[in-house]
């Protein structure tokens, strides 16, 4: 649910009278409330040139983050400046299939995510299997270690051919900081371990994006020794907008 916070920004403005001046001032009321304030607002709106673009408001004498039991108030500024687009995460191909493995010999596949956020803090986006890929049996194809160590949060080289398993990259802005380029690689967080392993986050943002894309990309290489059949498990993302 994308939650909407309206705020209100003013500043109370005092008027020492003469005789008997009129004042000029807010009134609102219903049957629950009335208020009568001052002045709302010096000026507002959005303000544009060849060179920039402003959205401002200004007033408030007293800007900041007030709080207190049940009560949370931001006057003076605009916190959550509303872009107007709704939040939106998709898959473009929810089947992978690598066909037919020849041991020594890595099999890739690829699929898309796409991601929007409304304005606020980003985004970040976890994975995690359900297993590694298995049989019914419970054989399995180990995730991978990569050449160099890696597990389920820190990716490193696999090129390897000799290096056997299951793992992933992600490419894009919001995944640079956790893969390095195409060549790293690392394991899903294994949801059936014991303990279990907990979702890992492979992409994130601090600012609002709208259709940021990363292509993912699923390797596999088996030894000559894996028995033969079809493996298979699922993967669980889960996109998170932050505000």
């Amino acid at each position: 649910m994308i939650k909407k916070f309206f705020l209100f920004f003013f500043i109370l403005t005092t008027y020492y009278l003469t005789l008997n001046s009129s004042v000029l001032a807010q009134h609102f009321s219903s049957d629950n409330y009335v208020i009568d304030w001052g002045n709302f607002n010096i000026t507002s709106g959005n303000k544009a040139s060849s060179n920039y673009k402003l959205s401002d408001t200004v007033g408030q004498i007293a800007p900041g983050t007030y709080q207190k039991s049940g009560v949370l108030l931001k006057s003076g500024f605009q916190y959550i400046y509303d872009t107007f687009i709704t939040f939106a995460f998709s898959i473009d191909n929810l089947d992978i299939n690598f066909g037919i493995l020849t041991p020594g010999i890595a099999s890739t596949a690829v699929n898309t995510v796409t991601i929007s956020t409304p304005s606020g803090h980003g985004y970040q986006i976890s994975s995690q299997e359900s297993r590694p890929l298995s049989l019914e049996n419970g054989i399995t194809i180990p995730d991978t270690v990569c050449d160099s160590p890696c597990n389920e949060s820190t990716s490193n080289v696999w090129v390897n051919s000799s290096t056997y398993g299951f793992g992933f990259n992600a490419s894009g802005v919001g995944a640079s900081s956790y893969f390095v380029d195409s060549t790293y690689f690392r394991q899903f967080a294994n949801s059936s371990a014991s303990p279990a392993e907990t979702p890992q986050i492979f992409m994130s943002e601090s600012s609002p994006v709208e259709n940021r894309q990363s292509t993912i990309t699923y390797k596999v290489n088996i030894s000559p020794a894996q028995s033969a059949g079809t493996y298979h498990n699922y993967i669980v993302y889960t996109a998170v907008p932050k505000y």
